[in-house]
């Protein structure tokens, strides 16, 4: 994920993923109210949770990120694609969708049977990955990955997300 900075209450938190934890907390009385796990499943759920979102942040967003970067926004800033970054990183990263392969046949969600913060953190870089470079088939080659990507990339809320994406924004003075 991107590292962007979310001020709130006189400080400010500077890493995405503690961002989306600090949103999930905070309203978490609207909209899905179990990304952050159900009540009921108590700390067990949640650290299944987090530990989802652990992996996305060190073994899925480093591969995943570099390879994006290579095939779509160095060339976007007039930069060459480093190949060799690319194919080091699609090795890497194939390892990591391995285990996602394998974990998405046992649950329908990365964290279990529910969709949770664990999934949404995986689909900004999948998103890249799936539909803005010709890397689609890391995703869809996988099975269980792409019905796991074919069910949470038609979410009507990341449509909105990928629509929003794709607004032209003005110029930066």
């Amino acid at each position: 994920m991107v590292v962007c900075v979310h001020k709130l209450y006189g400080s400010s938190l500077a890493e995405s993923r503690a961002i989306c934890r600090y949103i999930c907390d905070q309203y978490s009385d609207r909209g899905n109210r179990t990304l952050l796990g159900r009540e009921e499943d108590g700390a067990v759920g949640r650290a299944a949770i987090e530990q989802w979102i652990e992996s996305e942040g060190q073994a899925f967003n480093p591969p995943s990120l570099a390879i994006a970067f290579q095939l779509t926004f160095a060339p976007l800033m007039g930069r060459a694609t480093d190949m060799a970054v690319v194919e080091q990183n699609e090795a890497k990263l194939a390892k990591v969708l391995d285990v996602y392969e394998q974990r998405l046949g046992d649950s329908q969600y990365f964290a279990g049977d529910e969709f949770t913060l664990a999934d949404l953190v995986h689909m900004p870089n999948t998103e890249l990955l799936a539909s803005k470079t010709k890397t689609a088939g890391l995703i869809t080659e996988r099975k269980n990955l792409s019905r796991w990507w074919d069910e949470v990339s038609v979410r009507p809320s990341w449509k909105k997300v990928v629509e929003l994406q794709s607004v032209p924004r003005p110029p930066r003075s």
